[in-house]
């Protein structure tokens, strides 16, 4: 009897001790957040993101290509782009001028696009591919120990040449190109290539060895990042890893930061869209993390904008216990959305009152991707205001449409039938 009653007691208290696990999506500042799922499957989708990181400084015109970035030994290591200089340029921290130059002997700057470094190597990467057709993508090695601690110097590199797993032959329209490369990290393993698809606006991650010799990349996936990804890095010790670049055509800077992923499977945790529409810069080319959570982003010089440095923090968005931050600001305007949901091919928005102002529309899908933007200009307040948007290349699902001026901003969600 006893012995039965064990064995009822066991059986009773593991099924009382045993809970299944539900995948689903964990981040509390997500707007599909289950509190109840225990295994984050990488389905998390977050409102639009605004964000302005703040002027650092400018840089100096010896750098003004600046197309990407690493914080290393007490500064911060940069190249510029193609046809620059075969040197990586050590900028201080406090001013931004150049405090040394690393020259990379018998090596050339073809199209120099990232640089990454792991405990003993700095990487560079000569593999921009703007008509997609080169043949010679390299990226080269530099030994640490070879750097001198002051003062400009020379050093011997080795070398790591290589060609895309799905690379097809010759592109014949440059605006077709899939195969163009300005982003890299290193981790302990390997080397970790983020493509700059002009083609389909996406990214493709490959895998390469981190020793010298002649490779093929390979293909591991491809995310969605509705953009151009010029620059990446990586924060081993928070498991984040960050995207920079700017939308194709409109030339607005972003960020994706990818975090709670699992080993190297960057694409599979949470990916948060943040759009930087009130920075001046265009061309964000180089970024990377300098103490925890925060880090800098470099923007290159064009004829309308100097060579610029801005300070960045991932923690608003990826600390477990930051709270949700509404991105919304108070306004002085208010407008309603008809129909709602909608099914047609037009957007109506209705403002009861509109004050004299410059507006920005903007429209996102429920991954935080921009979908379109509308600028409008009112010189006198208006009443009764009705803006229609079209929405022809719309599929069906869960839209953001956030209207914007410098004196607030108002988001609303829609659904596309």
């Amino acid at each position: 009897m006893k012995h039965f009653l064990f064995i009822v007691s066991f059986i009773l208290l593991s099924q009382l001790t045993y809970t299944q696990d539900i995948e689903g999506c964990t981040d509390q500042q997500a707007n599909n957040y289950n509190e109840l799922a225990t295994i984050n499957d990488g389905s998390c989708t977050y409102n639009p993101t605004i964000y302005k990181p703040n002027f650092r400084y400018l840089l100096p015109l010896e750098v003004e290509e600046t197309s990407g970035l690493i914080y290393y030994a007490d500064g911060f290591w940069t190249h510029n782009d193609s046809g620059g200089q075969p040197i990586i340029y050590k900028l201080d921290t406090l001013t931004g001028e150049v405090i040394q130059r690393i020259t990379l002997t018998g090596r050339q700057n073809i199209d120099w696009e990232d640089i990454a470094q792991d405990e003993n190597f700095i990487y560079v990467g000569d593999h921009g591919n703007n008509s997609g057709n080169r043949d010679d993508l390299a990226i080269y090695i530099v030994d640490k120990n070879d750097i001198v601690a002051t003062g400009d110097a020379e050093v011997e590199s080795e070398l790591i040449t290589y060609t895309y797993s799905d690379y097809p032959g010759k592109i014949e329209k440059k605006k077709n190109n899939n195969f163009d490369c300005e982003a890299m990290i290193a981790t302990d393993q390997f080397l970790y290539l983020f493509s700059k698809n002009r083609g389909d606006n996406q990214s493709k991650l490959y895998k390469l060895p981190k020793t010298a010799g002649d490779f093929t990349a390979e293909l591991i996936n491809t995310f969605n990042t509705a953009g151009l990804v010029t620059g990446a890095d990586l924060n081993e010790d928070d498991n984040e890893l960050i995207l920079v670049g700017y939308t194709n055509g409109s030339w607005i800077p972003f960020l994706w930061v990818m975090f709670d992923f699992e080993n190297e499977n960057f694409f599979a945790g949470n990916k948060r869209r943040i759009d930087m529409i009130n920075v001046a810069a265009t061309q964000t080319e180089g970024i990377c993390y300098v103490k925890g959570k925060q880090g800098i982003i470099s923007s290159e010089n064009n004829p309308l904008f100097n060579q610029t440095m801005y300070n960045f923090t991932t923690s608003q968005w990826t600390n477990q216990q930051a709270s949700f931050i509404n991105e919304t600001a108070k306004s002085d305007f208010d407008f309603t959305i008809s129909p709602n949901p909608v099914s047609k091919k037009k957007l109506t928005l209705y403002f009861d009152k509109l004050p004299a102002n410059h507006y920005e529309i903007a429209i996102y899908d429920s991954m935080g991707n921009i979908m379109k933007t509308e600028k409008y200009s009112f010189n006198r307040s208006e009443t009764g205001v009705k803006i229609k948007i079209k929405l022809y290349n719309f599929s069906r699902g869960l839209y953001f449409v956030r209207v914007g001026s410098d004196k607030g901003m108002v988001e609303k969600k829609f659904i596309k039938e």
